[in-house]
């Protein structure tokens, strides 16, 4: 199994290139129940995404990386100037429902890893939308991926990240004691809750909310403006400009 590494509070740790993240999102009625209640805010999350998005007038094209099944970002896109929705994720189960709900646009759904993407794909977006996908990676990977992403962007164009995040100044360790409470209080069922926990456990990796968007600056984005904040201080937002 591949691996790759980063440093987590002064240590270097491996982390795996592990296929039980997308086990995780195909076994799918978990990651519904958490969309569905609304557990890491999406309503609100993309009710902003969309009064971004609105200020375009001309057709744009969207890369979403990580997509999912595209549900919180479906309902933003109709009514808007779109010109092709391209969708990129590693669980198949979860672009079949994709399809579904971007019925009626003009979409390209491909199974495959957000990384591969960018680096084998020279096609350019207007908007790249990285949504609760780049805390899987370390910290070096984050950078690549952003600077990556911001080499596919057109002249004006914009990347909207959303991840969770660590508070300033606290460990993985410290973040994993605070995100279990909240967990706690989802309103799904304890078995539900225990699979999310033993997921973030062996694959999330958030970076400081601060060092997120030093991330953002290093890979080359000159604006760098955070407009979510929310999960109890776990999860945030940004517009990236070129």
């Amino acid at each position: 199994m591949a691996t790759r590494s980063a440093w987590v509070d002064d240590h270097r740790v491996a982390i795996s290139d592990d296929p039980a993240i997308a086990e995780f999102f195909n076994g799918w009625e978990v990651y519904r129940a958490v969309i569905d209640h609304d557990c890491m805010e999406h309503r609100e999350v993309y009710a902003l995404v969309a009064q971004i998005l609105a200020e375009r007038t001309q057709p744009f094209a969207v890369l979403d990386l990580g997509c999912g099944d595209s549900a919180g970002i479906a309902p933003v896109l109709r009514g808007l100037p779109l010109a092709q929705y391209v969708g990129v994720d590693v669980a198949e189960q979860a672009l079949g429902f994709a399809a579904d709900m971007l019925a009626g646009l003009d979409t390209d759904l491909r199974c495959r890893d957000l990384g591969e993407q960018l680096r084998d794909d020279s096609q350019q977006f207007d908007v790249i939308l990285l949504s609760f996908a780049l805390h899987h990676f370390d910290s070096t990977a984050k950078r690549e991926v952003l600077a990556q992403a911001r080499e596919r962007l057109t002249p004006g164009g914009q990347v909207i990240l959303i991840d969770v995040v660590r508070a300033d100044g606290e460990t993985r360790d410290e973040y994993l004691a605070r995100f279990e409470p909240y967990v706690a209080t989802w309103p799904i069922g304890r078995d539900m809750q225990g699979r999310v926990l033993e997921h973030v456990r062996r694959n999330d990796w958030p970076e400081e909310v601060t060092r997120m968007a030093a991330l953002a600056r290093s890979a080359g984005f000159g604006d760098v403006t955070q407009f979510y904040a929310g999960g109890q201080d776990t999860q945030a937002g940004w517009v990236l400009s070129r």
